[in-house]
């Protein structure tokens, strides 16, 4: 395979590129500043139609949409459960609205309901996506207690898997699991949660083994992964991808540096750079203490990522 030679997804891909450094930095830089804007937007028809409580008889039962805006203004806010009952109690006031507000324990007994109500991450149809993962602390000591005094105690970590599109920025596919899943350990589930029109994954050198070099390959997708520096050419038909790369490293003097420049392989620091934005905006720390929770916080947090991106 030469590495040079041009071909027609790649030529789609090389226009894709350029069309995205081009941003209206007028209209970005307003976007910014709006989101420091402590006003939002309520639909009336929403609030006429779901009544916060379906019974007035016994302990009242609030619909599953009041509980799933809860949910959105505390991960938006980064709120406890105790301050997002009083936040509630006084947006409502604002709005005029005479109603029981939820308690606490209920936002947080019904996070399941929440979940089953997210719509799907992205409906962009890209041709490329990197994949990468990083942690979100749940408990344990800052940085700059360990820096200064060693670490004590334990520090836990829950892993997010995710797929980006990297022409807009967005999530396609997301996974989450405890912090002992390795990171290979969830790319076939993100390729298979991502759209057909994927043409190009870029990962780095810790996908580069054969279960996910297989799943691309049943994919017809051209995996970005830079082989390890031991690898070996192998027989099996789905490594053909992984023996290319090989070849074409090889080809350059096994400089691995000169064939990344020239596959674009930094393409795939920007999976790094959604992280960044994530932990930027809403922390690195997660509020809550219950596993599904945690899950559901996390997936609010890359949704409402999206709908700025």
């Amino acid at each position: 395979m030469d590495i040079n030679k041009e071909t027609p997804c790649r030529r789609q891909t090389k226009q894709r590129v350029l069309k995205m450094h081009k941003r209206n930095w007028k209209q970005y830089n307003r976007s910014l500043v709006q989101r420091g804007s402590i006003t939002f937007w309520i639909d009336k028809k929403f609030l006429q139609e779901a009544k916060f409580q379906e019974s007035t008889k016994g302990r009242p039962k609030f619909v599953s949409s009041i509980i799933h805006m809860g949910w959105i203004l505390k991960t938006v806010y980064k709120l406890t459960f105790r301050s997002l009952e009083g936040y509630f109690q006084s947006l409502l006031a604002l709005l005029g609205i005479e109603q029981t507000v939820p308690h606490y324990s209920l936002f947080c007994k019904r996070g399941k309901e929440v979940a089953k109500l997210l719509p799907k991450l992205s409906s962009k149809r890209p041709m490329e996506l990197v994949i990468d993962a990083s942690g979100l602390k749940i408990y344990g000591e800052g940085e700059w207690k360990i820096h200064q005094h060693g670490r004590e105690h334990v520090r836990k970590w829950i892993k997010v898997h995710v797929a980006v599109d990297p022409r807009s920025g967005e999530c396609i596919a997301v996974e989450i699991t405890d912090e002992k899943r390795g990171d290979p350990s969830q790319f076939p589930s993100l390729i298979h949660k991502s759209p057909k029109s994927v043409k190009i994954v870029y990962a780095d050198g810790a996908y580069d083994t054969i279960r996910c070099r297989k799943t691309l390959s049943r994919k017809s997708i051209e995996g970005i992964i830079p082989p390890r520096k031991t690898g070996v050419l192998r027989n099996e038909k789905e490594l053909s991808g992984r023996n290319n790369n090989l070849k074409e490293i090889r080809g350059l003097g096994g400089d691995i540096d000169l064939w990344k420049k020239l596959s674009r392989y930094g393409t795939r620091s920007l999976a790094e750079t959604f992280f960044s934005r994530l932990k930027m905006l809403f922390g690195e720390r997660l509020l809550c203490k219950k596993f599904e929770n945690q899950k559901l916080e996390t997936l609010l947090r890359i949704h409402s990522l999206n709908a700025i991106s």
